[in-house]
Parts: C-alpha cells; sequence; structure tokens
C-alpha cells in the first residue's frame, strides 16, 4: 500500500559537550578562512529544526547496508526535522534472480519503522515508482497506484511546510524529477537546496545513481532547482579515498559502532542479518547475538554521504582533546578542522546523463563539494560518525 506511515512516541534530546582545543597559528587561519565560508549551506528554521526530507534506496534485506548508516545519521544530528522518508526503489533489486539483481527484497519499510519506535519521531514512509522515468519530462501519473505514494508524500511535505525544505537524494533522482515535473512551482518555491548524492566529476563511467534513473538525472539538472552537488564518482572511480571532489570513504563497524545503544544495535542486526521475524518491534527489545555481532563489527562498510548530511546540520569535521567529532560550528571554535566547502559552479547535462561544470566566476544556485586530501580522511570520518551515532540514545 503506498499510504504513509507514521509512528509517534517521546522525543529526547541529546546533551551536547563542548570541546576546546588551542591550534597553531597556521591551523586557526586555516579556521578562520573555511569558517568564514560564504558558501556554508543557510537554511531557514522553525523551533531550532532544519526541515528535511531524505530520498533513499532503502531496502530490507539491504541492497548496500550504508543506505541504513545514512538514515541513522539523519536521525542523529538533532538540527533536522525529518519530514518523511521517501524509498526510491528499483524492481531489479526486488526481485530474486535470473529475473532480478540477485536476492528478493522489499522496500524499506520495515527499518523506518522499526527506527521510528525506537527513537519516538513520526517519520511518514512511503515508495516512489519502482522502474526508470520514460523521458526527463515524465511525471510518472502512469505507473501503478502503490507506486505514487512517495511523490504524493513528497509534494504533500512541500505544501504543508511554511517554510523551504532540504531535499536529501542518496539514490536515483526519480521521484524528485517526477514530483517536479507534477508541479513545477511548488518543487522550486519549497525546495531550500537539493543534496545531490550522485554523478562523476568527469570522465564517460556512468555512475551507479545516475544508472538507476538516467533520464530523472537530466530532468533534476535541468529544472533549475538548487544543487549542492556531491559527486559519488570521480574520474578515476566510485572508490577513491583521495580527491578533493570526492565524497567516498571507508571504515569499519567496530569503528561505526563501537557504542551503539542496545535497540540500535539490534536494528542494524536485524537489518544486516535480512531478518525475516514477523515481530520487528519485538526483536528491537532483545539484545544482540554475540556471535552474530561480531561478525558485523568485522565488517568494512564504504560510504559517500555523510558529508552532504554534516554539512546541511552546519556543522564541521572538528579535532577536538577527545578526537575528531562532527560539532556545530559555533562549538568548533579554535580546534583543528578538516576543510569542507561548497563552492559555485557553472554546470550543463548531455542525453547520456554526464555533468559537464566549471567554477563560477560569481554566485550560483548550483555548488560543488570540496574537501582536503589527506589519507587520514577515512579514519577522522569513521571516528566522528561513531561518536554520532553513540551519542543517539533511545
Amino acid at each position: 500500500m503506498a499510504s504513509s506511515i507514521s509512528l509517534t512516541v517521546d522525543q529526547h534530546m541529546v546533551k551536547r559537550r563542548q570541546f576546546i582545543v588551542s591550534g597553531l597559528g597556521t591551523i586557526a587561519a586555516l579556521n578562520k578562512r573555511f569558517a568564514s565560508d560564504p558558501l556554508e549551506i543557510q537554511v531557514e528554521r522553525r523551533g531550532g529544526k532544519i526541515p528535511l526530507v531524505h530520498i533513499t534506496d532503502l531496502y530490507h534485506p539491504p541492497q548496500d547496508p550504508d543506505d541504513h548508516i545514512d538514515l541513522a545519521t539523519v536521525v542523529a544530528l538533532e538540527e533536522f526535522d525529518l519530514r518523511g522518508v521517501i524509498l526510491d526503489c528499483t524492481q531489479k533489486f526486488l526481485d530474486a534472480a535470473p529475473a532480478g539483481f540477485d536476492i528478493r527484497r522489499d522496500p524499506g519499510y520495515v527499518p523506518v519503522l522499526q527506527l521510528a519506535h525506537i527513537l519516538g519521531r513520526p517519520i511518514p514512509v512511503a515508495v516512489g515508482p519502482f522502474s526508470p522515468l520514460s523521458s526527463p519530462t515524465d511525471t510518472a501519473a502512469d505507473r501503478p497506484l502503490a507506486e505514487q505514494g512517495g511523490i504524493t508524500l513528497l509534494l504533500k511535505i512541500l505544501e504543508e511546510s511554511d517554510v523551504p525544505v532540504v531535499l536529501s537524494l542518496v539514490g536515483s533522482a526519480r521521484v524528485l524529477t517526477a514530483a517536479f515535473n507534477r508541479n513545477p512551482g511548488l518543487v522550486r518555491s519549497k525546495t531550500r537546496r537539493v543534496l545531490l548524492n550522485a554523478g562523476s566529476t568527469s570522465g564517460p563511467k556512468r555512475e551507479w545513481n545516475v544508472g538507476l534513473d538516467p533520464a530523472a538525472t537530466i530532468g533534476l539538472w535541468n529544472s533549475g532547482l538548487p544543487i549542492d552537488w556531491y559527486p559519488c564518482a570521480t574520474e578515476r572511480s566510485a572508490f577513491n579515498p583521495d580527491h578533493e571532489r570526492g565524497t567516498y570513504w571507508k571504515t569499519t563497524h567496530a569503528v561505526l559502532f563501537r557504542a551503539l545503544s542496545p535497540a540500535l544495535r539490534s536494528w542494524f542486526q536485524y537489518a544486516f542479518t535480512g531478518s525475516t521475524r514477523g515481530d520487528c518491534i519485538r526483536a528491537l527489545e532483545e539484545d544482540v547475538e554475540p556471535v552474530v555481532w561480531e561478525k558485523i563489527l568485522l565488517e568494512t562498510r564504504n560510504l559517500w554521504t555523510t558529508a552532504s548530511l554534516i554539512m546541511a546540520a552546519g556543522r564541521v569535521l572538528c579535532r577536538s582533546f577527545a578526537g575528531w567529532r562532527f560539532l556545530p560550528r559555533q562549538d568548533a571554535e579554535g580546534c583543528e578542522l578538516w576543510p569542507f566547502s561548497l563552492e559555485p559552479i557553472v554546470a550543463s547535462v548531455n542525453a547520456e546523463a554526464e555533468v559537464q561544470w566549471h567554477l563560477a566566476e560569481g554566485e550560483s544556485n548550483i555548488r560543488l563539494f570540496k574537501r582536503r586530501r589527506g589519507a587520514e580522511y577515512g579514519e577522522a570520518m569513521g571516528e566522528a560518525l561513531g561518536a554520532l551515532l553513540a551519542s543517539l540514545r533511545t
């Protein structure tokens, strides 16, 4: 059924510690440069929260478990008011081989429902179309009723919001482009920024998320919507850990999950083992199985989306006396930063969904991610994200 699901329990506040570390003069100068970066995302807030919709290719069992970690990151960032999760699922991942990609999956209703129960937050959720758009202007109005809920929910959230909303895209652009084609005026007026985690900085090889729906990608780039572009691939590959424009980094589950609350441990175990238990809420009340959990901790994880969420929340990657942390910028005074920025660009897309770009001479509504290069990037991100997920008390 395509209608949205919403669960509500008590909302908890997470206490934040402030970390103050003195730095050398050169570090302080570098921090000042990036702290005053005029390209840092600024969003209107209501009640101290940033309204956000997370559009994700989330499945159960996972097609790629990074999507569960991204969702956990969204809810761990207390700056966000998560208005809804839109499931961006593709038919080949819902079917078992040989018709499908590998194994049979369901759209990720269950992990969202479980997380809503754990956190005590209303999380409306619905699924979008299962197959690619027929053209960049396709509204997907001819799709089955069961595939209309995601587009309908997105438009409803935008219409009801009294301020523009940040849209986080961590899969294809299918739902957003179809929604735009149905009501471009509404989507333009109520979209603050699109956090686009897709595409390649250059080269002919098609990046994964773009390949899920090339027509939707073309439609999004031609829409004129304000885009903060976080490329998942560079000219070399999607697994380049040392590129100033690339978002990719890698770590282990042991680093990320070292101090999770019991309920979140159970949530991740349920997902990563592809559990078929029907009592999916009761399963969260049981602690993890030690042998299974130890095996999960040994696994490594590729991640791409983290920087977009951290920047949208107004946080920075900062080395405190406790280690690398994602701190609100105002709490990072005097800390050593791993600099992130967004630079204005001029961009166009061709018929193959390849984006050509160059730096803009002035302001632009399209901005491109940049970071300091360095082999320690993944280590810093892993330590900081592990601490953020540990702060999510349930």
